[in-house]
């Protein structure tokens, strides 16, 4: 029987300090079960650093420059390597999901015609596009806050089974304050409860 590795190590690859604090603090509270090597990008990488090889790589992509992306999977072993890639925002985000997938060992390669890579960006845009498609056929207005209300029910909903009806660790996954959570919680009528943990 295979043993999963205790420490995940990850490669962050972008420009914004920003993010990489974001991430950076993130990594600090996965109790050492994930190391992070941050760079801006690829090329600033030291080939004796890229041969060690990587288990994750978090890559910030520009539209239209999947260039990026190729040159990352030049240089590391994708048969060994999960990669998520998206835009500074959609990164900004979700790095706190990213991080605990991570942590968690969750993290799974999303398979697309150009191989195992996980893009956060086209993921989304191709489960919004027949959405968007039939609203724009069905002449509706304000699409905006319906998606991010479609889209925020099931999140906070994933999130808390997660943590399985844990509201203050469901508000730190989210990056919610705990109060802002509990009115969305209300407001969207989502039930919680706690499943109570059996011994064996």
């Amino acid at each position: 029987m295979a043993t999963r590795k205790s420490v995940f190590s990850v490669l962050l690859l972008t420009p914004d300090s920003g993010l990489q604090e974001q991430i950076e603090q993130d990594i600090g509270k996965t109790n050492g079960s994930v190391t992070l090597t941050t760079v801006k990008d690829i090329n600033a990488l030291p080939r004796a650093t890229a041969r060690r090889g990587f288990d994750g790589v978090i890559l910030e992509t520009r539209r239209g420059h999947l260039h990026e992306l190729d040159a990352v999977e030049r240089r590391l072993d994708r048969a060994r390597t999960v990669i998520v890639a998206g835009s500074r925002s959609v990164l900004r985000r979700t790095h706190g999901l990213v991080v605990q997938a991570m942590a968690n060992g969750r993290v799974r390669h999303a398979h697309n015609g150009a191989g195992s890579d996980f893009v956060l960006d086209d993921y989304l845009e191709s489960k919004l596009g027949g959405f968007v498609k039939d609203m724009k056929n069905g002449a509706a207005r304000n699409l905006h806050p319906m998606v991010i209300e479609a889209v925020e029910r099931p999140l906070i909903v994933r999130v808390l089974r997660e943590t399985n009806g844990n509201q203050i660790q469901a508000a730190h996954l989210l990056g919610l304050s705990r109060n802002t959570l509990s009115k969305k919680i209300k407001d969207l009528r989502i039930p919680v409860s706690r499943e109570k943990t059996r011994n064996p």
